[in-house]
This record gives C-alpha cells, sequence and structure tokens, in this order.
C-alpha cells in the first residue's frame, strides 16, 4: 500500500491520499501533481531533500499499537 504526500518547498508534508494500491497512488500523484504544477516522485532510494515542492509517493507505514 502507498501513500500520497505534497511537500512544499519548506519540506513541511501534507497527505493528500492513503492506503492506495501501486496504480492507484500513481493516478493520485499525476493528478495532484499536475493540479499543483509540480513535480512527482517515489521515494525508494531517493534523496527526498533535494526536492523542493513535489508530490511524492511512499509506502503506507504500519500503525502502531
Amino acid at each position: 500500500m502507498y501513500d500520497v504526500l505534497y511537500r512544499d518547498h519548506t519540506h513541511r508534508e501534507s497527505v493528500v491520499a492513503t492506503g492506495l494500491g501501486r496504480e492507484a497512488a500513481c493516478e493520485v500523484a499525476r493528478a495532484e501533481a499536475e493540479r499543483r504544477g509540480v513535480g512527482r516522485m517515489f521515494l525508494v532510494g531517493s534523496d527526498p531533500d533535494a526536492v523542493a515542492d513535489a508530490v511524492l509517493i511512499v509506502e503506507t507505514q504500519p500503525q502502531a499499537a
């Protein structure tokens, strides 16, 4: 499962969508990036600090019990 986040130039993140399958996360990220006029990326193995405004696709983190 994947979450879609928006990260602004101050590196503040806001949740766009959570718990999506890969294809759905890609579709949501694509649409949100187009709406905001920014790029998008998967964070696996990437350096998120190198990106200013972007829509990010990340693996959903398990919730603490």
